[in-house]
């Protein structure tokens, strides 16, 4: 190709780039027109194919942007979104062909038909998405919404009419005929085809970002358990013949909340310390923090701690310490939550069949929960210790996202064993000062609950005859309080004051 040849072709291809624009300009401007009602000459309309494609493109364009600026963050894209508008776009373009067959009009007067509604869409459509904008800044009513729609339907009806009037010279009545049917066909589409949006809110990335626990990988923590478990069992150390031994289970089952971790780490490093349960104590724990750490507490773990228990112990002569804090239900369930993972709350039954098929007997538990006194009637027997937080009908406080300690945790473990070792004299002490404290927040009082079964106060009198229990209760004559409603030390009051 000569050099002549070739820069004719190149003026060629920018005479034909300028026409593009130009006709583009032509079909912007008549389409802003027939929104404003402003009469459009036949003449100003330029159809081609790549006319009708360049239209479709930007109203695509509009269509994205919008959907975009009207969803919050972190936005999602959704590919079935296109489908829902090319199969919009699918049969608006047919409505408009049948309308102008209706019409009378041929095949040169539809494509100026087609492309003069296509270029007024885009004018339209941002002038009602602005409106729209507006209304749901002033949160408009449901009438205003209807009546915003209405409008925005009924002006695309009249730019229809002006296109059949001014380029097929259609009558009134036919006109007005043609353009209401072409206003059902639309409803119709609106009424049956799915609405998809392109853009949606990942509330999936708030939730994770907000929630640690919704990030937590379930199969990992699963397939986690039994070495975790492993692990924790085979550090137990078996009984010493002769002696009384002291075992601990702490159960901590609420993860979201950390209030019930800090109580089972702290009872476990207070037994641990003053009644010789070092070796001889296993904590059972939800928090995302721990995962790695301590087994979760679980129904199916539990039960396993406490046949693991059962099997290393003296039956006849050994004592269990079942500490449980979680928050609680009014049906007498105890929580047991763990963000993803489906975990069943725990029962009295359940917990009262674990403990006897474990065939521990020698047993003191301590309930930490709202409602928590419906788990006394149930596990009552001779050997039992029952110690709850608050009555069957009442709730407890003290926990929330920032609280270190329950208020019952905080009087029985930090206060009450202090000063009396003795696990049922210590009900006492803990009892007065969670009520006085209570009432001087104005809650309704808890109300603990205690059961002692007829042998187990004789069996902790052999316990506490043991030396290292001699050692502690001869320790707690030299302790004070740790804290007290009328010493205002802000260590012992946690900070949230809400139901378990």
């Amino acid at each position: 190709m000569s050099d002549r040849e070739r820069a004719m072709n190149e003026r060629q291809v920018k005479r034909a780039q300028l026409q593009w624009l130009d006709d583009l300009g032509c079909n912007l401007r008549s389409g802003l027109g027939l929104v404003f009602w402003r009469r459009v000459r036949s003449d100003s309309l330029k159809v081609s194919l790549g006319q009708l494609i360049t239209l479709a493109l930007l109203l695509f364009a509009l269509e994205f942007v919008v959907a975009f600026a009207q969803v919050d963050p972190p936005r999602e894209f959704n590919l079935y979104g296109i489908d829902y508008l090319a199969a919009s776009y699918l049969v608006q373009l047919l409505l408009i062909l049948a309308a102008s067959r209706l019409a009378g009009a041929d095949n040169t007067r539809f494509g100026k038909i087609l492309v003069g509604m296509t270029s007024a869409l885009l004018p339209l459509m941002l002038v009602g998405q602005t409106v729209l904008w507006l209304m749901m800044r002033w949160q408009q009513s449901a009438l205003a919404y209807w009546l915003y729609f209405g409008l925005i339907f009924g002006w695309q009806l009249f730019i229809l009419l002006r296109l059949l009037r001014g380029l097929v010279g259609v009558r009134l009545r036919r006109g007005l005929a043609t353009t209401l049917l072409y206003g059902a066909g639309t409803l119709a589409a609106l009424w049956t085809l799915p609405n998809i949006d392109l853009w949606y809110t990942d509330y999936r990335q708030i939730e994770r970002a907000e929630n640690p626990l919704s990030r937590l990988d379930v199969e990992d923590i699963y397939y986690a358990q039994p070495q975790l478990m492993q692990e924790g069992l085979a550090a137990l150390e078996p009984q010493r013949p002769g002696v009384v031994d002291l075992y601990l289970l702490a159960f901590g089952s609420y993860g979201p909340e950390d209030v019930f971790l800090n109580e089972v780490e702290y009872v476990r490093e207070q037994f641990d310390r003053r009644y010789a349960t070092e070796g001889r104590s296993l904590v059972l724990a939800n928090n995302p923090g721990t995962l790695k750490h301590y087994p979760l507490a679980s129904g199916h773990n539990l039960r396993t701690a406490l046949e693991s228990i059962g099997q290393r112990m003296d039956r006849e002569e050994d004592v269990l310490f079942l500490f449980m804090t979680s928050h609680g239900s009014a049906d007498h369930r105890f929580s047991v939550e763990m963000g993803p993972l489906r975990l069943d709350d725990l029962t009295a039954p359940e917990l009262r069949e674990a403990l006897d098929e474990a065939g521990i007997r020698w047993r003191v538990i301590l309930v930490s929960s709202c409602y928590s006194g419906g788990f006394v009637k149930t596990l009552e027997s001779p050997q039992t210790l029952v110690i709850t937080a608050a009555a069957a009908d009442r709730t407890s406080f003290g926990c929330g996202s920032t609280s270190d300690f329950t208020y019952f945790g905080t009087a029985y473990f930090k206060q009450a064993l202090m000063q009396e070792p003795r696990f049922i004299e210590a009900f006492a002490l803990a009892r007065e000062w969670v009520t006085k404290r209570e009432l001087e927040d104005n809650f309704t009082p808890s109300n603990p609950q205690l059961f002692v079964g007829d042998a187990i106060a004789g069996k902790l009198e052999t316990l506490y005859a043991q030396p290292m229990m001699q050692r502690a209760l001869a320790s707690a004559e030299a302790v004070e309080p740790t804290c007290s409603t009328d010493s205002g030390e802000e260590s012992c009051r946690t900070e949230v004051q809400q139901d378990q």
